[in-house]
Order: structure tokens, then C-alpha cells, then sequence
């Protein structure tokens, strides 16, 4: 194991009153607390801990005995225990603490270089006496070259002073350079400061315990407060504001954690922030991540610019641009697999358990609430307006869902479904699909416009029904029947009005029904093209057209008398085809026949009353020939 220790606050911790009117004295131990790291990471565990006081930093004179702490717990990095190296060690002189590490019950300690200085906290312990014991003076800095003499003047004037001496080392705590707790007054902020001038960091403590630690680099500053919080060496221009447990690998730049509890900043880092909450994480290679709060949160790696506010374990996948999470719980953005097809601003507001797919093309997608509703891959500008288990389906790009178990399965598709709790599918591309059982209720001066497309608008049963718009006509389409009823309700029976309605027509493919009696117009205004008929030629006709009984196969139980439209058809060449006979044509036909048959009635009439006037005549001149015949008879007799 890998193990550096970095020290972050030494000061003075055991004090005590003396009895009488003695001056307040003090003990010889102090606290030590610094950071152990094990491999790059904080480290955990117990750890025994060796310190060795030398009065120079290399090399030198051990002063006081060598100190050995066992079994130190170490949490989250941060290493706390109590150094005595006895009387007389701290006598102003400077001193180097040498601080070597093992695993408990490790085989031999490892010396931490170099050896750190101790100055000035231990000193402190002088400060707190009545009138605290004068430090030794720091040796006089030396004479200052003098300067050149000046050149030779009219009265003979000396030379410029030469500049002075460096100045001395600062004397021990207590002396005239220290900081007093009534304020200070001339100071210099160029020279004169609270800090160091090493590499070592500035800590603060309060209640003996850490509340601020700073540390100053060429390539930036790091602050931490609270406790057990850490930032790694190689970032800059971090800070950690509070909170516990919280920490910032290397290589951070930028970032923030504003405070909570055991949150986690990862490696390279740009601008990233935690404001707070709970066992959050950005994992490494983002820029401009952020978590705002919440618990248990995450932003995958290499993200830009994303977003998660509050909420419990969401999470925002990898290689994710312009993300946005916000509240809600168990919420996922899959993010891309692939960093050269990255997801582009996909959104998820709210709800639990709700997942916007993984890829590039998943970009651009938002679930806005709702509870356990699913964005598949594949699926760009696709939206969940909340709701409960919808599904917009892989490749179902540009697509919609809201409601309760929408299966939009289609590219284009929006699908709006009711509260039932069953599936309901797209039926195609770009289609609009509704379900509500209850209906759909427009307000009362809500018009419906269709544009001026020719089309069938209107799908009632498949394709085999609806309505249409063709070139100037309006169509309606069915498979078999049409009818139409006055009053009743809706009955799922052919032809059947309902309870209280009555049909008022029908039409099949044997004709129309209106009332019950077959209607057509006659209007001499509505026709042309007028022929004379033969009605005697139309009569032999009609005589020589099969008649016969039968009944059209969709409705077995009504018995009709007629001829077949074919051979009518072919007698008389009317209509449309020889699949159908006109009511009219039927009509005109009967009535031409009837006048035929009238004509040759008349003509047999004329004909009977021609003979009926000769039998007349012959019976008037058979009595006048009988007449004649008596007459000449009774002459005869006569003579």
C-alpha cells in the first residue's frame, strides 16, 4: 500500500489550572491531525502513527524521546492523535516533527518526507501565560553595504545611505512580531499576514476541532471546511464550504462542494458543484456538472453542462450534453455508450422510475413527471407528458404519449390514452390515436376543419367504412349496408334502429328503401334526350322476359318476383350494366308494355266492332231479304 500523510492542523490540547496563585501552566502534549491518503484516495482503517522532534530539517539532533501511537482510526483520510515529547522540547528554538506511518500491526514504519516544521502553534503554549516569558531576541541582521559616495560637491556632501541589511529571523511566539488579540495597527498586507509562506496549509479550528483549512499553490488555492472533508493535492481552486464526509479528487479545477454529507467530486474535473444533500457524486471527466441536492444522485462521466436538482437516486449517464434532472426519484438519462454519438439535452422532470434512453439519437427527449414511463433508444424530440407505464418504443422518433399505458410503437405517432388499465397501441406512422371510453366532448361552437385535400377523412371499421372527399363529391363507404335511423340508440344488429328508433331507409345491394317503398326521381326538368317507344315492341319484349321467384343471398328471408338484370339488360339495353335493374327503367318498361298492350287491346276492340257493324248489316239484310221472300211468297199463294 501506497500511503502519503499530509498535515492540515497542529495545536496545543491538553491544559490545566495549577492550584494557588500559581500562573496558569500547561501540559506538554499537543494534537496532530493531518490526511492519509492511500492511493490517491482517503484512506480508512487504523494505522499506528511514529513521531521524532528534530531541532533541524535535514539532518540534526533528536530532541525528547520518539513517540508511538497505536492503532489510530483513520475516517474518510483524516488521522487525529496526541504527540508528548516532554519538558524543555519547545523552548523557542525551531523544531521539525519526522512522522513515519504503518498499517497496525505492519512490520516497519514509513518515513513521510520531508520532515515538517513546528511553528508557531506549539509556541502557543508560552502565550497563555500572565504575562508570557520574552522570546530571545533574533540575531541583529547585518550591516548594510554603504552606498558609493556621491560625486565631489561645491561643499564636499556625503554619499547616499546604502540600503539596509536583510532583517533577522522573527523571534518565538510572545516576541514583538506576534499577532496580538487586541488588534494590530501599521500593518503592511505585502509583508505583514496570517498564513505561511511554505507549502504548508493554513488551518483554523475552533472548539478544538477543523473548521477551515486553506491551502495556497502557484496554480491556485484550495479551501476546506467542516470536517472530515478533503481535496486532493492536484486540484486548484476548489473549496469544500462545509458539511462532513465531502470530498474532491485530484485534478479538480473550479469545483465546489457548498456543504452536506459524504458527497463525492471524482477526478478532472471543470466547474463542477454539489450544493449540498447526501451521498451525491459526479463521476470524473465533466465539465460544468452539476448537483444541486437531494440524496444519492449521480452525473455519469464526461458530461457537459448537466443538471440534477434535488431527488433521490437519479442518475444522469455518460457522455451527456446540456442534460436536465429535476426532483423525482429513481430517475434515469442512460446518457450514450459511444463519446463521438453523444445524447444532446434530453429532460426529465419529476415522477419516479421514469428512463430516457440510451444514444445521439435519443437527444432532445423529455418525460415530464408520471411514474415508471420509458423513452426507448433511438428516439429524438420524443415526449412523455407524465402519466403511468407509457412507452415510446426504439426508433419511435418525434413521437408522443400521455396517459395511462400508451404503446407508441410508430415514428410521428402521438397516442393519448384514458385511464383503463390495458395497452393501447399506435396504429401507424404519423397517426393520432385516442382512447376515451367516455368520448370526446368539444364546445358547443367548436368547428372542424379538414383542409381541401381529396381523401377519406374518415375511418369507422377498418378501411371497409367511413368517409370521403372525392373530385366535387362527398362519399360514404361500406362493406355491405347502408341505413339511416330516426331516433333510438346504438344496437350492434344489422339494420337495427335500436330501442324507441325507426329506419327510415336502406340501402343494400339490391336496391333502396325508403319507408319501405323504392323511390326515384322524375322530374321532366331533370331529363333529356327524349325517344319515342314502340310500346308494342316493348309489350313482345316484356312477353318474351323470364319472369321467376327468388331471394338475394344477404337476405335469405324475403322472396322477391323479377326478371335478372342481365337478361332485362340484354331486351332492353338500359342502365348502368346488366348487374342491376333501375326502379325507373323497371317502371318505364311495365308502363311501355301496359301501352302496348293497351294499343293491340284497341285495335282488337276496333277490329270486333268492324265485324259486330257487318254482322249488323247482314242481319238487316237477311230480315229484308225474308221480308221480300214472305212477300213474294204470300203473292204467290195469292194467285
Amino acid at each position: 500500500m501506497s500511503n502519503t500523510l499530509r498535515a492540515f492542523f497542529v495545536i496545543m490540547l491538553l491544559a490545566f489550572l495549577v492550584p494557588g496563585n500559581r500562573a496558569l501552566a500547561q501540559g506538554n502534549a499537543f494534537t496532530y491531525q493531518g490526511q492519509l491518503l492511500s492511493n490517491g484516495r482517503p484512506a480508512n482503517g487504523t494505522y499506528d502513527l511514529r513521531g521524532i522532534l528534530y531541532d533541524a530539517e535535514i539532518g540534526g539532533s533528536q530532541i525528547g524521546p520518539i513517540v508511538t501511537n497505536l492503532a489510530v482510526p483513520v475516517t474518510a483520510g483524516v488521522i487525529t492523535t496526541s504527540l508528548d515529547f516532554g519538558p524543555g522540547a519547545f523552548t523557542g528554538a525551531a523544531r521539525w516533527l519526522e512522522l513515519g506511518v504503518r498499517v497496525t500491526g505492519g512490520s516497519a514504519f514509513t518515513s513521510l518526507a520531508p520532515r515538517q516544521p513546528m511553528a508557531p502553534t506549539p509556541y502557543a503554549l508560552y502565550a497563555m501565560t500572565p504575562a508570557g516569558p520574552k522570546g530571545d531576541p533574533g540575531p541583529q541582521g547585518a550591516q548594510g553595504i554603504p552606498g558609493p559616495q556621491g560625486p565631489a560637491g561645491a561643499t564636499g556632501t556625503k554619499g547616499d545611505k546604502g540600503d539596509p541589511g536583510p532583517e533577522g529571523p522573527m523571534g518565538p511566539p510572545g516576541s514583538a512580531d506576534a499577532w496580538g488579540l487586541g488588534g494590530n495597527a501599521g500593518t503592511d498586507p505585502s509583508t505583514n499576514f496570517l498564513g505561511t509562506t511554505d507549502a504548508a496549509a493554513l488551518v483554523l479550528r475552533a472548539g478544538n476541532q477543523p473548521v477551515l483549512r486553506m491551502e495556497g499553490q502557484p496554480t491556485g488555492f484550495r479551501v476546506t471546511t467542516g470536517q472530515l472533508n478533503a481535496i486532493d493535492p492536484s486540484s486548484t481552486n476548489s473549496v469544500i464550504l462545509g458539511g462532513r464526509g465531502n470530498s474532491i479528487a485530484g485534478a479538480a479545477h473550479q469545483t465546489t462542494i457548498a456543504g452536506g454529507t459524504d458527497n463525492d467530486i471524482d477526478s478532472d474535473q471543470q466547474a463542477s458543484f454539489i450544493g449540498g444533500g447526501a451521498r451525491n457524486r459526479i463521476l470524473q471527466s465533466n465539465e460544468y456538472a452539476v448537483i444541486a441536492g437531494g440524496r444519492d444522485n449521480r452525473v455519469g462521466s464526461n458530461t457537459v453542462i448537466s443538471l440534477v436538482v434535488g431527488g433521490g437516486e437519479n442518475r444522469m449517464g455518460n457522455n451527456v450534453d446540456g442534460g436536465i434532472m429535476i426532483g423525482g426519484f429513481r430517475n434515469d438519462i442512460l446518457g450514450s455508450t459511444n463519446a463521438d454519438r453523444r445524447q444532446i439535452a434530453p429532460v426529465l422532470i419529476g415522477g419516479s422510475d421514469n428512463e430516457i434512453g440510451r444514444g445521439r439519437d435519443s437527444s432532445f427527449s423529455v418525460i415530464l413527471g408520471g411514474d415508471n414511463n420509458r423513452i426507448g433508444e433511438n428516439c429524438a424530440a420524443a415526449v412523455i407528458a407524465g402519466g403511468t407505464n407509457n412507452l415510446i418504443a426504439d426508433g419511435a422518433e418525434h413521437s408522443f404519449a400521455a396517459g395511462r399505458r400508451c404503446r407508441v410503437n410508430h415514428m410521428g405517432a402521438w397516442v393519448w390514452a384514458d385511464s383503463q388499465n390495458a395497452s393501447f397501441p399506435s396504429r401507424g406512422v404519423n397517426t393520432f390515436n385516442i382512447r376515451a371510453e367516455g368520448g370526446i366532448h368539444l364546445n358547443t361552437d367548436t368547428s372542424i376543419f379538414c383542409g381541401n385535400a381529396t381523401r377519406q377523412m374518415l375511418n369507422l371499421y377498418t378501411n371497409d367504412y367511413g368517409i370521403g372527399v372525392q373530385s366535387s363529391t362527398l362519399y360514404f363507404r361500406s362493406n355491405l349496408d347502408f341505413s339511416w335511423f330516426r331516433g333510438g340508440a346504438h344496437n350492434d344488429s344489422r339494420n337495427n334502429p335500436g330501442t324507441g328508433g325507426t329506419e327510415m331507409m336502406r340501402l343494400t345491394s339490391g336496391g333502396l328503401r325508403v319507408n319501405g317503398t323504392f323511390v326515384s326521381a322524375s322530374d321532366r326538368n331533370l331529363k333529356e334526350n327524349f325517344d319515342a317507344v314502340d310500346s308494342k315492341e316493348v309489350l313482345e319484349k316484356v312477353a318474351a322476359l323470364p319472369i321467376s321467384q327468388w331471394n338475394y343471398k344477404a337476405d335469405p328471408n324475403s322472396r322477391h318476383v323479377g326478371p335478372m338484370a342481365q337478361d332485362f339488360h340484354a331486351a332492353f339495353g338500359l342502365g348502368q350494366d346488366d348487374k342491376h335493374i333501375a326502379t325507373i327503367d323497371a317502371d318505364g318498361v311495365a308502363l311501355a308494355a301496359i301501352q302496348g298492350l293497351n294499343h293491340k287491346l284497341a285495335e282488337q276492340s276496333a277490329a270486333l266492332k268492324d265485324r259486330d257493324e257487318r254482322i249488323a248489316r247482314l242481319e238487316s239484310e237477311l230480315a229484308q231479304l225474308r221480308g221480300l221472300v214472305h212477300k213474294v211468297l204470300g203473292e204467290i199463294h195469292s194467285n
